[in-house]
């Protein structure tokens, strides 16, 4: 799968994501111009929305029952294998989100970083006005090793459903090999 296909991927997910915060379903009307877009990252503009709209745009997941949810987003630009620009948020338990994880994650996502390698680049402002996030990387020098990477982790603290089903598996084993083969 080539770059534009993973990141196009990528911005899909976070769309979609980011629907659920503010209470829109994005199926259900054409794609926002920039601006409205911009804000909707805006914590302000954030709405509730019911389990059930919320269980049906993420598949029924269901946190619960001492299961924490952790999730982040590390964007970082390097060059020459030097990071001269990082973005991070890292929010440790999705269930216990506070409104200042909220505000911090919301500005990490609605940034647009800009990195300037060598002499003569420019970007004027109206173009990062016009976006709701992202990176904008400008080099004029040669043999430049340029590396933007998203790393998006999720994690969940599962151990006790493994074993859950590590001791129903072993309970399985030793009744089906008492009984033996007749």
């Amino acid at each position: 799968m080539n770059h534009l296909s993973i990141r196009l991927a990528g911005i899909g997910v976070l769309i979609l994501a980011g629907s659920a915060c503010y209470g829109s379903d994005p199926l259900s009307r054409p794609f926002p111009d920039r601006q409205e877009a911009r804000k909707a990252f805006e914590p302000a503009q954030w709405k509730t929305v019911s389990d059930e709209r919320l269980g049906g745009q993420r598949g029924g997941f269901d946190v619960g029952a001492g299961l924490s949810l952790s999730f982040g987003i590390i964007r970082s630009v390097s060059i020459n294998g030097i990071v001269v620009a990082a973005t991070s948020f890292i929010l440790p338990d999705v269930t216990k989100i506070t409104n200042e994880q909220a505000k911090l994650a919301s500005a990490a996502i609605a940034q647009v970083t800009v990195v300037q390698n060598g002499a003569g680049n420019f970007v004027d402002s109206s173009v990062t006005a016009k976006l709701p996030s992202g990176t904008i990387i400008q080099n004029s020098l040669d043999n430049q090793t340029i590396q933007n990477l998203t790393v998006i982790n999720a994690s969940v603290n599962s151990m006790g459903l493994f074993k859950t089903a590590n001791t129903q598996a072993a309970l399985k084993d030793a009744l089906f090999g008492s009984v033996g083969v007749r």
